[in-house]
């Protein structure tokens, strides 16, 4: 097949295309390749995972993900493969989808996609096209991903690759893939026209050509950007503690100006890129590592989040000469983030541990998931408030936005609840005998 043969098949729909990788970028990926269309083999070396989709049941939550996969295994343009060998030889389009964490030494992990990519080099992937959809620090595309995939095959004569880094947020991936601008990288024109033209199948928004180089730098810069603008809100939260005034309105009165847009703080920062790309984009391939005062302080800054949700319990607790020790505490979400399943990197993970290792008797409830992080879950948490001295909102899920702050004056003497999010009225919770606390507002303590 020619690269005419193969343009001519992606714009009739009639190329078939494997994703390797059916994690939460890599299955709202192929569904929606699917759904409009083309016949997608899902590959993945995860044999459990794979008999669930068989099963017609997705592994995590995800809007209309259920629904669509259902549908494409019905009509049959979606099924799943653990040969990959198999999986390959029978498409035209390969869509590498694997995940690239951080090792313990906040390196970045490269170790899966190079797997991906050497299992790819063993076959022959002429006039075939390769898309490499996971995140990578700069340098890695031209230095480890071209010439392992080229070591049977050559590229821009036997193949064609392009890099174009996911956009999507878990939770709305399936409207995000088709509404949020793309970018593609190339590193020559054909690879560029054929990964354009095929995406033009699924987005409903701007698609935008550039070298490789500024598409790898440009998703990790993407993510660093809101890292940075999430630790200054949290450094204008923990200030305001410091003044004894209420950030949520010192934000809203700041925002009235044109040009400021600072966000809301939290206790901390999780999922699967913002942690950790940052770390991505001062780590280049095969190179020293950059430094970078401002990044590195960020993660700092976002990193103690969690440890500073601790103290406010804590401290909260010594205002009514209690122990965190003799004390038990509701925390309200393991997930990341509201609505969604998914617990990397959770910013409730440290939580729960720091509350653990000081002795504290933790219950866990979370409507998403069914993590803990070793706290004792509760499947109602009217079961067990009457038990409790302080709950922690630390998940802005939608169930828990309609909770009534009521519910907490079930909680012991001297009820403490302690909002990371504000989703509850602070001067509600106050006038009904709560002690009201979040991320800059912590005005029943003492100034420190």
């Amino acid at each position: 097949m020619s690269k005419e043969s193969l343009l001519a098949a992606i714009r009739n729909q009639t190329a078939k295309i494997c994703v390797m990788g059916l994690g939460q970028v890599g299955l709202p990926t192929a569904l929606t390749f699917s759904e409009v269309g083309f016949d997608v083999a899902g590959y993945d070396i995860n044999e459990k995972l794979l008999s669930s989709l068989n099963s017609k049941q997705v592994p995590f939550e995800e809007m209309n993900l259920g629904n669509l996969l259902n549908s494409c295994m019905e009509k049959r343009k979606f099924r799943t493969n653990s040969n990959l060998e198999e999986c390959v030889k029978n498409s035209d389009v390969i869509i590498v989808c694997v995940a690239t964490p951080l090792t313990n030494d906040i390196k970045p992990d490269l170790s899966s996609l190079e797997k991906a990519c050497q299992s790819l080099s063993k076959t022959s992937l002429k006039n075939k096209l390769v898309i490499i959809e996971s995140s990578i620090p700069p340098g890695t595309f031209v230095g480890l991903i071209v010439p392992t995939l080229r070591k049977q095959n050559k590229t821009g004569i036997d193949f064609w690759v392009a890099f174009v880094p996911e956009r999507l947020a878990p939770g709305q991936a399936l409207i995000e893939i088709r509404t949020t601008h793309r970018i593609i990288g190339h590193i020559d024109d054909d690879s560029g026209i054929l990964a354009k033209t095929l995406y033009e199948k699924i987005v409903d928004s701007q698609i935008l050509m550039t070298p490789v180089q500024i598409a790898e730098v440009s998703k990790l810069i993407e993510n660093t950007y809101r890292d940075v603008n999430i630790a200054f809100a949290n450094e204008v939260g923990l200030i305001c503690e410091k003044y004894g005034i209420d950030a949520a309105e010192l934000i809203r009165v700041c925002n009235s100006h044109p040009r400021v847009k600072i966000l809301q703080p939290g206790p901390g920062v999780g999922g699967p890129c913002l942690p950790k790309d940052p770390y991505l984009l001062l780590n280049p391939q095969d190179s020293l590592s950059i430094e970078s005062k401002i990044i590195l302080e960020s993660r700092k800054i976002n990193d103690n989040m969690p440890y500073h949700t601790v103290s406010l319990v804590t401290d909260s607790l010594k205002e009514q000469n209690k122990k965190l020790s003799e004390s038990t505490v509701l925390v309200l979400g393991t997930a990341y983030k509201a609505n969604v399943s998914d617990t990397r990197l959770s910013p409730a993970r440290e939580i729960i541990t720091q509350l653990i290792k000081s002795g504290c008797n933790v219950f866990v409830y979370d409507p998403k998931t069914v993590e803990t992080f070793d706290g004792k879950k509760v499947s109602n948490i009217s079961d067990v408030l009457n038990t409790c001295d302080v709950a922690v909102l630390v998940t802005d899920h939608d169930e828990f936005k309609k909770l009534d702050v009521k519910e907490f004056q079930k909680m012991r003497k001297e009820p403490i609840l302690v909002d990371t999010r504000r989703i509850f009225q602070k001067n509600q919770a106050e006038s009904l005998g709560i002690h009201y606390l979040s991320i800059g507002y912590a005005k029943n303590l003492k100034h420190k």
